[in-house]
């Protein structure tokens, strides 16, 4: 056996690396694993959040009473399909006891009733998406919600989460990122289908 310095062998040196490189790699595993696992978890959440909340903002007052579906002068309605380029082409009319179609249709191209359609509110959407999501996120993270776009008819909607994943070596569960720093995104496009 050969002895190094004060009396440390090198079978010692090496035990000591080696207990120093597993603690390391453990370490390292545990933070790589953390990040992929919220990342799923994050998804899944986002997933689930965007159909319960899609769910709860069914306007269903129009789908029973229905609603008209006025197009705006300048939009093609020569072909059976018509093509919507912006939300800006239509307007919802809801259908009230009070309301004169004839009147109102005189500002449109065409305005055909629609019974039985699938219409969303879109507050109510923000309302409850966020609602549900705050009430489920993992509260040592840092996220940022941004509702990209709601279209009430037909139902379509887009939401863009970024989570801010952060760990130190402080013992501290929680770390501020700059604005230059990564993040993890995730963004959710859903259409409400119906048979």
């Amino acid at each position: 056996m050969c002895k190094i310095g004060g009396g440390v062998t090198k079978t010692a040196m090496w035990a000591v690396f080696i207990f120093i490189m597993g603690i390391v790699g453990v370490i390292l595993i545990n933070i790589f694993g953390n990040i992929t696992t919220t990342n799923q978890q994050d998804y899944t959440l986002i997933k689930n959040t965007v159909e319960a909340a899609m769910f709860d903002s069914i306007d269903k007052a129009s789908y029973r009473a229905g609603f008209y579906l006025c197009i705006k002068p300048g939009v093609d309605i020569t072909r059976e399909t018509v093509e919507f380029t912006s939300k800006n082409n239509y307007d919802l009319v809801l259908n009230t006891t009070n309301l004169n179609i004839d009147n109102v249709s005189k500002n449109y191209s065409r305005c055909d009733y629609l019974v039985g359609e699938v219409k969303l509110n879109a507050d109510v959407f923000v309302e409850s998406f966020l609602r549900r999501f705050a009430e489920s996120v993992n509260n040592n993270k840092s996220y940022q919600v941004t509702v990209q776009e709601v279209i009430e008819y037909p139902p379509k909607v887009s939401v863009r989460i970024d989570t801010y994943n952060t760990y130190n070596s402080t013992g501290s569960t929680t770390l501020e990122f700059d604005e230059g720093d990564f993040n993890i995104r995730n963004q959710i496009d859903a259409i409400f289908e119906e048979k």
